[in-house]
């Protein structure tokens, strides 16, 4: 298993009838190159790539929460600031340094000379204004309220210094301010004409990436070089090579399998539940390539506290859900094997990391806690949950072995809710909180707790912040807005308190002291679920030959993650 992919041209059109498929309606062009670890002199440039993903995309606005290949197609048109290398250190992209004496007030210098897609400027004006609407700092009117209000609670103001220099200040200490900017590739800058009108913002991405929009619906996105792109490779290439890419929504994990196997795609992207189709294209190493993440997407299991009518409302209901679920035997019956379950909330390589107070499949003990559980609900119980999976059969599959997992523990449950990603996606990061009764998987990932630790706490804004985002929104908005990521909704404030201690404290050996009681803590009080953690996987045709996959320095140092959250970067992909 290699560190990159690519893909090749063809056309693709859904058929909706009782199950998904997909239809190929065009041609396959293929290339010749092979995955070098280091790149020629001269790099033939140009050529169209096709690539399948694993659902819909929702938009390309600050609303729109974007997973997976969504997110890899949306990638391919913006930028952010910050970049992850696969060391796991956090370095400028669009910015060139973030720096402090405090942790919490902060300087970002931006590079020079960068262009949008429709040539307007990148700026300090243009990264404030984006910013700014990212946390709430925007008449609710336009609509563009979403996650990132919750996200980006601890910013308490953005100022310009100068064209190239803003200043911006934390409402709480934060010594890794880059790594929450990061936000698992998700924190890109838009375009002031994008921006400009709420209406079309969803559908006219204009960014700083490499590729500009030449159409788009759900289903199919098509983009093509980017004339104003600001980079070149080390011998003065222009980037990116590629011509363009089609991105194409194929449902069925086992319509992407046999797409890329077949040669009729050049490139599709897997998540870690559609193992069984990955470990097949494993053994096909005559017809495709693979790549794999590292796996520091972590799978967690979050009761939801706060719905009406939870059972989660009590401890001894969420420990008893807590260990009857037995995540080697997902691992090694559903993800044959290709996860890994540390047992915490995190992966070893993450400072959080502990066992300490975290919950062990256990039937006998999930009963007794049943039996507590279910006296506390009194007439409400016993206790019964609703599961939720995805259109596709693999995901249904998988949440169906959950569910006979509680049903061995003696654990009701209801009928499996089964819709669209993007139907879920959006109720689970709903105004108000998560709609459903568990956060089946949330989106903590990486190796720093900035973008794991938000996702637990009790809401946004500490009782008691300054922070003027309150008083611009409103109690309501706030209310609202300020849980969204808030996903167990718990409402405990210790959870809050000591993450900010956490998040303030220098010395590094208390530091990882302080981010281990935060772990500890919430597995303890099953707020949270430790499950499986992993990462994703792209597949690339053979008959595609693309060259350059995971090989092009980031500006800022270092190497991209061949595949991460959103797929591969697409950047430095090229077709011999």
């Amino acid at each position: 298993m290699k560190n990159g992919v690519n893909a090749n041209r063809s056309r693709m059109a859904k058929v909706v009838g009782s199950a998904l498929a997909a239809v190929l309606i065009g041609t396959v062009v293929s290339g010749s190159g092979t995955q070098a670890a280091s790149r020629p002199a001269a790099v033939k440039t140009g050529g169209f790539i096709t690539v399948a993903i694993d659902g819909g995309v929702g938009g390309h606005c600050f609303q729109n929460a974007l997973a997976g290949g969504a997110l890899g197609s949306s990638r391919s048109m913006f930028e952010q600031l910050f970049e992850r290398t696969n060391k796991g250190k956090f370095v400028g992209h669009l910015a060139e340094s973030a720096t402090t004496t405090d942790n919490k007030v902060w300087n970002i210098k931006l590079r020079a000379g960068i262009k949008y897609s429709n040539g307007e400027a990148f700026n300090a004006a243009n990264v404030k204004q984006n910013i700014d609407i990212g946390r709430g700092d925007v008449d609710p009117t336009f609509g563009y309220l979403g996650t990132g209000v919750a996200v980006n609670a601890n910013i308490y103001s953005v100022e310009v210094v100068d064209d190239l220099n803003l200043k911006v200040t934390l409402d709480r200490p934060d010594q890794a301010l880059p790594a929450l900017i990061y936000r698992a590739g998700r924190y890109v800058m838009r375009a002031p004409a994008q921006i400009a009108n709420p209406k079309t913002c969803v559908t006219n991405p204009i960014g700083t990436g490499p590729f500009m929009l030449k159409s788009f619906t759900t289903d199919l996105t098509e983009v093509v070089r980017n004339p104003n792109y600001w980079r070149k490779d080390k011998n003065g290439v222009q980037l990116p090579y590629l011509d363009g890419i089609t991105f194409i929504n194929v449902k069925e994990a086992s319509q992407r399998a046999a797409a890329v196997r077949k040669g009729t795609v050049d490139a599709a992207f897997f998540t870690q539940g559609d193992a069984t189709f990955t470990q097949d294209l494993l053994n096909r190493k005559k017809d495709v390539t693979g790549y794999l993440s590292t796996p520091t997407a972590y799978g967690q299991w979050m009761p939801n506290v706060g719905k009406k009518d939870s059972p989660f409302k009590i401890k001894s209901c969420r420990l008893a859900a807590a260990h009857a679920l037995d995540w080697n035997a997902y691992n090694k019956v559903r993800l044959k094997g290709t996860g890994s379950v540390s047992g915490s909330l995190v992966g070893k390589e993450n400072p959080m990391y502990t066992l300490k107070g975290a919950p062990k499949f256990d039937i006998a003990k999930s009963k007794e806690y049943q039996v507590a559980c279910n006296a506390a609900l009194g007439a409400a119980g016993p206790m019964k949950l609703t599961l939720y999976a995805d259109s596709s059969s693999q995901s249904l599959n998988n949440v169906k072995f959950i569910r006979q997992m509680f049903d061995k523990a003696g654990i009701a449950t209801n009928e499996i809710l089964q819709a669209e990603s993007t139907i879920l996606i959006s109720k689970i990061y709903a105004a108000g909180g998560n709609a459903y009764d568990f956060a089946q998987g949330t989106p903590a990932e990486g190796a720093s707790p900035a973008y794991v630790a938000p996702f637990f706490m009790s809401k946004a804004f500490p009782t008691g912040s300054t922070n003027p985002i309150l008083t611009r929104l409103g109690a309501g908005l706030v209310g609202r807005f300020g849980i969204i990521i808030a996903l167990g909704n718990h409402g405990d404030t210790k959870v809050d308190d000591l993450t900010y201690a956490a998040m303030a404290e220098k010395d590094p050996a208390k530091n990882k002291a302080a981010w281990q009681a935060v772990t500890a803590y919430l597995q303890a009080e099953g707020y949270a679920i430790p499950a499986v953690h992993g990462g994703f996987k792209v597949f690339t045709s053979n008959k595609s030959k693309l060259k350059g996959v995971g090989t092009l320095p980031l500006p800022g140092g270092g190497l991209a993650e061949t595949v991460e959250t959103k797929g591969l970067e697409w950047t430095g992909v090229s077709k011999g």
